[in-house]
């Protein structure tokens, strides 16, 4: 028990001067001294400088999984990405001091970018799974904008779609990559140029959620849904002649 209080109290130590002073301002007798150990009892928890920094960069900087999590199945895109994109907003927001030293370090020392980066992966990996089931339960149209020509999906030789789908699938994750950039943008420059970004800063997820979804003409409901609830046209379920016209229907005569 003592050890495993003794590791976090380091590694809260270290992420708290490696965001005041940066990997080379973070040495070991400033974290064992903010840590309230000494610097034999670092190096025997961590072994070195570099594990200890890149250990607490990833224990600090790393995205919750359940509050980031996304359905397996989309339901209700507007709430569901609205609930992710706050909290991995509030992640980033959470993160800012360490994630901006880590990109003053990142060229003498790159090594230390995987260390924040996982996490932002890990979300991003999550994003892309439901971007594809929104289309493929039709709440995005595969085949995009039929006013841009764009035909159907194609097969390719073994299998795999190729064509206008493909295209589009590229058009919906590019989307959110530019959903993901703006979060990350938020969260970056929001104090620095407050301008910039909507006010109040608590609605600006779901402004860039539903920016999102417009861009890439998400419906309410997947289109299956809406064709199986449309009203049905009595002229649509009359019988029809040969040529496929509606036959007209007999009138009835009065008694």
């Amino acid at each position: 028990m003592e050890n495993r209080e003794n590791r976090c109290r380091i590694l809260d130590a270290a992420a708290r001067v490696y965001a005041m002073l940066g990997f080379r301002g973070a040495t070991t007798r400033r974290i064992a001294e903010a840590a309230g150990v000494n610097e034999v009892t670092l190096f025997r928890t961590f072994g070195s400088k570099e594990a200890l920094i890149a250990e607490a960069l990833r224990s600090h900087t790393g995205t919750g999984a359940e509050a980031l999590a996304l359905p397996a199945d989309p339901v209700d895109p507007v709430r569901e990405l609205e609930t992710w994109a706050a909290a991995h907003l509030a992640e980033l927001r959470a993160s800012r001091s360490l994630i901006r030293q880590v990109m003053s370090d990142v060229e003498e020392r790159p090594e230390v970018a995987p260390c924040v980066s996982s996490g932002w992966c890990a979300a991003d990996g999550a994003l892309r799974r439901y971007l594809v089931r929104l289309v493929e339960l039709g709440f995005v149209d595969a085949e995009g904008d039929p006013g841009r020509g764009a035909g159907g999906a194609r097969r390719g030789a073994r299998g795999g779609v190729t064509g206008p789908a493909l295209v589009r699938y590229d058009e919906v994750f590019a989307g959110g990559a530019m959903l993901m950039a703006a979060l990350f943008s938020d969260a970056m420059g929001r104090d620095m140029m407050p301008a910039l970004f909507p006010e109040p800063a608590d609605r600006a997820p779901a402004l860039y959620v539903r920016l999102f979804l417009r861009s890439v003409g998400c419906r309410d409901a997947p289109a299956r849904a809406r064709a199986t609830d449309a009203p049905r046209d009595p002229e649509h379920d009359a019988p029809q002649t040969g040529d496929g016209r509606p036959r007209p229907r007999a009138r009835r005569r009065a008694s």
